[in-house]
């Protein structure tokens, strides 16, 4: 197979400013929730999120007692998110870095949410996993979602199609958003159109393709456990029990192995 690009999202690439506007909605504090749950059955009280984008999981366990540092690649969504935390007086430290090499201290968990890892390739995430032990304490957990491989289904991957509008000040935002799936490689690739207009000015169009890798839940475990993990539980996004095949989303909690 040759060497795949999977790319980034275009709000991460060119428009920073509307990434709430794309990746917020109605159900996200009920997903930051179900984290939450799994955080607290495990009495985790400080917890890194290598992938924070603008905070939406930082702040939130921040408001529910963790002591919880953020961290992300890129400068222009981490920018969004101190100054929400400035503007709001919440005392987190963001930090720079990529979930594949950065190393910040021993937590009782780290986490990475929506989807985050699926930017990276296998041999990227594999390095992610191994870097992430590092960032814990012995018995730490790591937390993330990915979609499942083995869900996607034609009516499954259609439905994952968005066609949303929003009003944000005196900025209205049309993004549509359609979908293919590769199973032999396990590629989830997405096509995005997004025509933004500020008052009445002329309207600007944007458009982007990404794929995402995404994986089956024992190809999760095999990598989980030859980079010093041992899994704990797989879950489906609303915190439900892990069905093969049906579950869309896989919530993986993982422990570091004592060595």
């Amino acid at each position: 197979m040759s060497k795949v690009k999977l790319g980034l999202p275009l709000e991460y690439k060119k428009l920073p400013e509307y990434f709430d506007a794309h990746n917020v909605c109605d159900d996200t504090d009920s997903k930051n929730s179900v984290i939450e749950k799994l955080l607290k059955a495990h009495k985790v009280r400080t917890v890194l999120d290598l992938t924070c984008g603008t905070g939406s999981q930082v702040f939130f366990l921040a408001k529910h007692g963790y002591s919880i540092t953020g961290a992300d690649f890129s400068p222009a969504l981490l920018e969004i998110a101190r100054g929400r935390a400035s503007n709001e007086k919440i005392d987190v430290k963001f930090i720079d870095g990529d979930m594949r090499t950065l190393q910040v201290g021993d937590f009782d968990a780290v986490i990475t949410i929506f989807n985050a890892v699926g930017h990276l390739t296998k041999t990227g995430f594999e390095k992610a996993i191994r870097n992430i032990h590092k960032n814990l304490k012995d018995g730490g957990l790591y937390v993330f979602d990915i979609l499942n491989l083995e869900a996607m289904t034609d009516e499954a991957v259609s439905g994952l199609a968005m066609n949303t509008h929003k009003k944000i000040g005196d900025t209205q935002i049309h993004a549509i958003q359609c979908s293919s799936i590769d199973m032999n490689n396990g590629l989830l690739t997405s096509y995005d159109s997004c025509m933004i207009q500020k008052n009445a000015d002329k309207p600007q169009s944007f458009n982007n393709k990404f794929s995402l890798q995404i994986y089956t839940a024992n190809e999760l475990k095999q990598m989980l456990e030859r980079n010093g993990f041992e899994t704990v539980g797989q879950y489906g996004m609303d915190g439900s029990k892990f069905v093969e095949g049906k579950t869309l989303n896989i919530i993986t909690v993982a422990r570091k192995k004592c060595i």
